[in-house]
Order: structure tokens, then C-alpha cells, then sequence
């Protein structure tokens, strides 16, 4: 069972110029910790959508030779 963790708000963020600055200074843990707050739902969807654009960027390369 997944712990429940802070949902992240685009306003929020935006807001608090703390905020932001700690997302520039480390990225990655700032985007695990926004994907850690997803529901499983979201993440199959952006699972889903990571697997479309993967195949896409396939077929147009496949193209250009």
C-alpha cells in the first residue's frame, strides 16, 4: 500500500519562489517525489504516454532512412 505523500500543485509551486528554486537546484528528486504523489492511475497513463511517444519517435525515424 503506498504512503500518502504531498500532491503537488502547479500554483503552489509557483507561489512559493522557494519552492521553485528547490526544483531547479535538484531536478530528479523533485520529479520522483511528483511522480511518487501520483495516484496508479496517472502513472499508467503516463506510463501509456511515454510508450506512445517512444513509438512515434520509432516511426519517424524509421522514416527518414
Amino acid at each position: 500500500m503506498e504512503n500518502a505523500q504531498k500532491q503537488f500543485d502547479v500554483k503552489e509551486l509557483l507561489s512559493n519562489p522557494n519552492n521553485l528554486m528547490e526544483a531547479f537546484r535538484n531536478p530528479s528528486k523533485f520529479g520522483l517525489d511528483i511522480y511518487r504523489s501520483l495516484s496508479t492511475r496517472n502513472k499508467q497513463y503516463l506510463a501509456f504516454a511515454g510508450a506512445a511517444g517512444l513509438i512515434a519517435y520509432g516511426v519517424i525515424l524509421g522514416r527518414q532512412k
